[in-house]
């Protein structure tokens, strides 16, 4: 016999906060779905998930668990009892962000078709799920929305997007070559260099991060040692537009192509006069030999702006990330510090034997002010450990034979 147990919430009360909660949480990776139903008018509706699971193999029952103060659930369970579960590709964080974040015409430029029961399946997703709602259950704030599976079939997608301690990304089972992967082949190339990363994290306790740029993005790909500035338990994952000011060291030597992109870009959205307020700045950034941040409130309202970017937060506006980035830009690549200063970040490149950008390191500063004799010091060694990794870069280039292929 089934017996069951009710604890009142005085008996165990909550002593810690909700983003903790959410912290902790979040280093579990979850999956990524978009439950669609129709309204009365027959438009598609939509809510990104995260928390979706199987329940049962005999009878088919899936579930999901949606917050109860969510508009687009409201809009799902007033549509009726039928639902239709999309497990979303690898490619669809576009997907995913847009029925997060749109409050109409979520489907505006999203393709689907009707599954057999006529509920949108989303066109490149990895399988769909149609379902008829079977129960739904309070639980804390959230409701637990059990579905029994009429119809189910795999979809066009390969390979499923994940939820990962506040990114997005995806899963390539070992057993599948992944050769191909940009993000891999950076990755391999800053394991070549840990030993150094570690050592420059360790001699100042601090974080240092490695950071790739891939196409229009620049991804935090690696990270060793810790920093109490850090807003995130870990920055690993985390993407951001190739924008002034971030990534000025990749701009600084790259080609006037690229230094064009980098400024011009922001020109329509942030406003013509920062554009010009940066265009100096890959210029400033190579003649040193670094890029530095100062100011640690901006640069936490940036990253906590981040976090909830990736995340997909619904109730961040669109504009939120490059308003904090814009904001942000007053502490970055100052012309010069004659006094004691917050230090954010120190930023320097790390070349390929081609002599391109093959990542950057940045050494992560400490709460409180350092003088200028400090930051210094950081440059230097910051400096030194990266002109190190470019000669043990070099080095494992010229000892591997290359492919017919080049």
């Amino acid at each position: 016999m089934l017996s069951v147990v009710i604890v009142t919430e005085s008996e165990f009360p909550m002593s810690f906060d909700p983003t903790h909660f959410r912290q902790v949480l979040g280093q579990y990776p979850t999956g990524v779905v978009v439950v669609t139903a129709l309204d009365a008018e027959g438009a598609a509706l939509g809510m990104t998930v995260g928390s979706f699971t199987s329940v049962s193999l005999d009878p088919p029952l899936v579930a999901f668990l949606p917050d109860q103060g969510s508009r687009s659930w409201r809009a799902l369970r007033e549509s009726g009892h039928r639902f239709c579960i999309n497990v979303l590709d690898a490619s669809q964080e576009d997907v995913c962000r847009a029925v997060a974040v749109r409050k109409q015409d979520k489907f505006a430029d999203i393709a689907w078709r009707p599954a057999p029961s006529g509920l949108p399946v989303i066109e490149g997703a990895v399988a769909w799920m149609d379902c008829v709602t079977e129960q739904v259950h309070e639980a804390g704030d959230h409701h637990i929305v059990v579905g029994r599976v009429n119809d189910l079939q795999l979809g066009e997608g390969t390979q499923p997007l994940l939820f990962f301690r506040g990114g997005y990304g995806s899963f390539t089972p070992l057993s599948l070559a992944a050769g191909g992967s940009d993000l891999l082949d950076h990755l391999r190339r800053i394991d070549l260099v840990r030993d150094q990363i570690e050592s420059l994290a360790a001699r100042f306790d601090t974080e240092v991060t490695a950071i790739v740029r891939v196409r229009d993005e620049l991804v935090l790909a690696a990270a060793v040692g810790r920093t109490e500035l850090a807003v995130a338990p870990t920055r690993v994952g985390q993407r951001l537009p190739f924008l002034p000011p971030l990534g000025s060291c990749f701009a600084a030597w790259g080609d006037a192509a690229l230094q064009r992109a980098w400024t011009d870009a922001v020109a329509g959205q942030v406003g013509e006069e920062f554009a010009e307020s940066v265009r100096c700045t890959p210029e400033l950034v190579r003649r040193r030999g670094f890029a530095i941040a100062v100011g640690h409130q901006l640069g936490e309202h940036l990253e906590a702006i981040t976090i909830r970017v990736n995340e997909g937060d619904p109730q961040l506006p669109g504009s939120a990330l490059r308003e904090a980035m814009w904001h942000a830009a007053d502490g970055y690549n100052p012309d010069e510090i004659t006094g004691p200063a917050e230090l954010r970040l120190l930023t320097a490149p790390v070349f390929d034997a081609a002599g391109g950008v093959a990542f950057t390191l940045t050494l992560w500063g400490a709460p409180g002010l350092l003088e200028p004799e400090e930051i210094a010091e950081r440059v230097e060694a910051l400096r030194a450990t990266t002109s190190q990794a470019s000669a043990s870069l070099a080095r494992s280039t010229a000892g591997c034979p290359q492919s017919a292929a080049g």
